[in-house]
């Protein structure tokens, strides 16, 4: 005969983290392509073009680490830029690297692409969390992302 007691129910455990970064990460992500859209750009050339910007001495690998995709799939979003005239490859510092530069039309789009951002970022955040909330949110990002890549380039 089966036992009519009822299991012990645990007590809830919190999401983890990682599943609501990733959450997180797919609904920021479609709000932020429709906004790259009109500027040409997916969420990831922009961030390749952000870091770019930021550190305009990385190596190809650095890149790749820091954006936290493989060397092929840089080598690709690489070769998609520069035909889009968004990057040009210039010679390293020893004859076998290269380094990339942005174009003066690509710092133009980064900017009005960043604009927009900020302004969907507002929207999207609404009235969800308070200034300083939000501020918190993008320190620890921040500081997670620097931790995560071993780069404190992350940090303000």
């Amino acid at each position: 005969m089966p036992s009519t007691s009822t299991p012990q129910t645990k007590p809830a455990q919190p999401p983890p983290i990682f599943c609501l970064l990733a959450y997180a990460a797919t609904i920021a992500a479609r709000h932020a392509e429709r906004e790259l859209r009109p500027h040409g750009l997916t969420v990831r050339q922009f961030g390749l073009l952000m870091q770019l910007r930021q550190e305009p001495a990385l190596t190809m690998a650095e890149l790749a680490r820091q954006i936290g995709v493989t060397r092929q799939s840089l080598q690709e979003m690489t070769a998609e830029l520069e035909r889009a005239g968004h990057l040009r490859r210039r010679p390293g510092m020893s004859g076998r690297t290269c380094r990339l530069e942005l174009s003066s039309r690509t710092e133009r789009a980064v900017y009005y692409a960043q604009a927009a951002l900020l302004e969907a970022e507002a929207e999207f955040l609404g009235d969800a969390l308070t200034p300083y909330e939000i501020e918190t949110l993008r320190t620890l990002l921040r500081r997670l992302l620097a931790h995560a890549t071993d780069d404190e380039s992350w940090l303000p």
